[in-house]
């Protein structure tokens, strides 16, 4: 059978674009269109202990015009229409609806912050929005423009995650500021995709088989490297059919629209391998297919991560709290003198924080303990990042809180992290969130429970702008924001590199976690120990390997393990000094 041509300008404005306001689709105005089915699971995941909402926080030098601070909405970020659509759920599809009701001042609230109006209260204040729901009847997103906050104001954004990750509300953000405090605020236009013609092939069946069949050759491989694993995709599979069979004339609609969602999961994986990229490039299939069958088993089959107090039952109340930045080029020099990542330094910097939080509750951490937190790993091509929408997959990173040696704990998450860059984990994470958003909910949730089980936090690390920017006219001085936790998952890192500083934050379940300060406490003064760490370091040890640091690890992990910020302020001082040596030496 031939491959069936699908209406190039219905597939694109219905499935691939992010429609803006005054678009048209055959002749009218677009006042409706279909959710995609990975978004449609992010709207659909909202649960009665976490709310999935990106939630973010601004800090401003001065206070911010509020005049000022509309007009720019209005010519910024009302531009994405989704911002301007509220959401329409018949159980079947969710859509993106115009509201020809919209007034932005539903969305922009202006409050004043209780007693002294420092930055305990602020938090407290974050933390409370982060547990409200928002109104489902308007477009998915508020902001809370604090007016007397410490000389300048802060802004609270809500906004939900079915409209972007995070990713793309960075996007969405730099749209919006400037890096000169004394530009034109002039409204911006979004960047345009053009339109490609698109075919689909009409595949038959449904389900896993579906995906594994319009994979051809990869597909076929997949499922026989599947083997046992396949057993354990049983039970939600099983559950899945009785919930089919008590649909009695609703069963064949939604199956047909299950199969959808695995055309598109398809397409997500197609769309990223090279296999696909280009056709006439010799790849090995074979290596293809077992590394997607290793991740599909590994997600049907992954253990349970280490049982701490941060993992349990989550409740409705949310805490939050975080640091002052981290200057970037300290991390960037220690990274340069073990040859690892500055990625890799801060989460090991993260596992020592949080090890010490559980040893400081008199609970003990066993060599070997692994904390397991869910890191998005951005999917959009190149020149696409201002797409709304989601475009993200996840992967399970296993931070080594068992490690009480810090430089020893940089080289454990380097490896962990090497071997995820290498998989195939976070494409089809995003394939399977794409299915999700086709089937019921009683099986999403229960496919989602099963995930989340698994770990204890969510955590995310992105490169912000290098420059301050200006929103307004007002400076940015700090910013941060958090990705949403599902199920049980009680704990949501945030890590943010912004104008040459690093932005450590905590969202956590007040029953989990009710003191997440001092988690934030520990993250300087264990980044302080690895500086002091490499005091131990012989001099031309730029970029050795782990295996070279086999005496300074033997002597002096105990030492370290007990370190304290007085304790290693003045080595910080010189280490520093003979990294900057080292590196003029090694230029020269």
């Amino acid at each position: 059978m031939p491959p069936k041509v699908i209406d190039v300008r219905r597939y694109y404005w219905t499935t691939r674009c992010p429609l803006q306001a005054g678009d048209y689709q055959g002749g009218r105005t677009v006042a409706k269109i279909k959710m995609s089915s990975v978004d449609t699971a992010w709207l659909r995941m909202d649960s009665t202990t976490n709310l999935m909402m990106i939630v973010g926080v601004m800090v401003f030098d001065t206070p911010l015009d509020v005049a000022r601070f509309k007009a720019l909405l209005e010519g910024r970020l009302l531009p994405y229409a989704r911002f301007k659509q509220y959401v329409v759920d018949d159980g079947m599809a969710a859509h993106w609806v115009d509201d020809e009701k919209f007034d932005l001042d539903a969305h922009l609230h202006r409050v004043r912050l209780p007693g002294a109006g420092g930055e305990r209260e602020l938090q407290a204040m974050v933390a409370d929005l982060a547990s409200e729901r928002l109104d489902k009847g308007k477009p998915l997103w508020q902001m809370h423009l604090v007016e007397n906050y410490q000389g300048g104001s802060a802004l609270i954004s809500r906004i939900h995650h079915c409209i972007a990750d995070g990713i793309a509300l960075i996007g969405v953000l730099l749209n919006m500021t400037d890096e000169d405090p004394n530009a034109a605020d002039t409204p911006r236009d979004i960047p345009r995709p053009k339109i490609k013609k698109f075919a689909a092939a009409n595949n038959a069946g449904g389900g896993l088989e579906a995906v594994l069949q319009a994979l051809g050759p990869i597909g076929a491989q997949i499922q026989a490297g599947l083997g046992p694993a396949a057993g354990a995709l049983a039970p939600v599979a099983g559950m899945a059919q009785q919930v089919f069979d008590k649909l009695g004339p609703l069963k064949a609609p939604i199956e047909s629209a299950m199969d959808e969602g695995m055309r598109m999961g398809t397409k997500v994986v197609a769309k990223y391998s090279r296999w696909v990229d280009d056709p006439t490039q010799a790849v090995d299939t074979a290596k293809i297919a077992a590394g997607f069958a290793q991740e599909l088993a590994y997600l049907a089959t992954m253990p349970t991560d280490t049982a701490t107090r941060l993992k349990g039952k989550t409740g409705t109340v949310k805490c939050v709290a975080w640091s002052e930045p981290l200057d970037l080029v300290r991390v960037k020099d220690v990274g340069y003198v073990l040859g690892c990542s500055v990625n890799d330094v801060l989460l090991a910097s993260v596992a020592g924080a949080i090890r010490s939080y559980i040893i400081s509750k008199g609970d003990s951490v066993e060599s070997g303990a692994l904390l397991r937190a869910f890191v998005p790993v951005n999917l959009r091509p190149k020149g696409k990042e201002y797409k709304l929408g989601n475009q993200f997959g996840l992967v399970g990173l296993e931070l080594p809180i068992g490690e009480a040696n810090p430089i020893a704990r940089v080289f454990e998450v380097r490896k962990r992290m090497n071997a995820l860059k290498t998989g195939y984990q976070a494409v089809v994470s995003m394939a399977l969130l794409g299915v999700l958003g086709y089937v019921p909910k009683a099986v999403q949730r229960q496919a989602l429970g099963l995930l989340s089980d698994k770990g204890t936090a969510v955590m995310t690390n992105v490169p912000g702008p290098a420059n301050p920017l200006y929103l307004a006219g007002s400076k940015i001085v700090q910013n941060m924001f958090w990705v949403p936790q599902s199920g049980n998952v009680g704990i949501g890192v945030s890590i943010l590199s912004y104008a040459g500083g690093v932005q450590f934050g905590l969202i956590t379940d007040r029953k989990l976690c009710p003191d997440p300060e001092n988690i934030i406490s520990n993250f300087s003064v264990e980044f302080d120990k690895l500086m002091t760490s490499l005091m131990w370091l012989e001099n031309g040890f730029v970029g050795a390997d782990a295996s070279a640091f086999d005496n300074m690890l033997t002597t002096g992990a105990e030492a370290m393990a007990e370190a304290t910020i007085e304790a290693v302020a003045a080595p910080v001082r010189a280490v520093k000094k003979a990294i900057a040596s080292k590196r003029k030496s090694a230029k020269s």
